[in-house]
C-alpha cells in the first residue's frame, strides 16, 4: 500500500468514527433533555407531578387508616364494656 492509500484509509476510519460520535452525541442530548423535562413540574403531565399526586394520596390514605383504627379501637372497647356488664 502506498502512502496515499494509507491516508485514505485513515481518513475513512476517522470519518466513520466522527459520524458515530456525532450520532451518539445527538442521541444523548435528545434523550437527556427529554428526561430532564420529565423531572420538572409542568402542571400535571410530568413524572414529577404524577409522583407528587401519588404521594399526596398515600398520605391521605394513611390519615384515613389511622382514623379508622382509632374508631375501631373505641368500638371494641365499647363492645367489651357492654359484654362485661351483661
Amino acid at each position: 500500500m502506498t502512502l496515499t492509500d494509507w491516508a485514505q484509509l485513515i481518513l475513512v476510519i476517522l470519518s466513520i468514527l466522527g459520524i458515530v460520535a456525532g450520532g451518539i452525541r445527538f442521541l444523548v442530548k435528545h434523550y437527556f433533555s427529554e428526561m430532564k423535562a420529565e423531572l420538572k413540574p409542568n402542571s400535571g403531565s410530568s413524572l414529577k407531578d404524577q409522583v407528587t399526586r401519588l404521594e399526596a394520596r398515600v398520605n391521605e390514605a394513611d390519615i384515613t387508616r389511622r382514623e379508622m383504627d382509632r374508631k375501631l379501637d373505641k368500638m371494641y372497647s365499647i363492645l367489651i364494656e357492654y359484654i362485661a356488664k351483661n
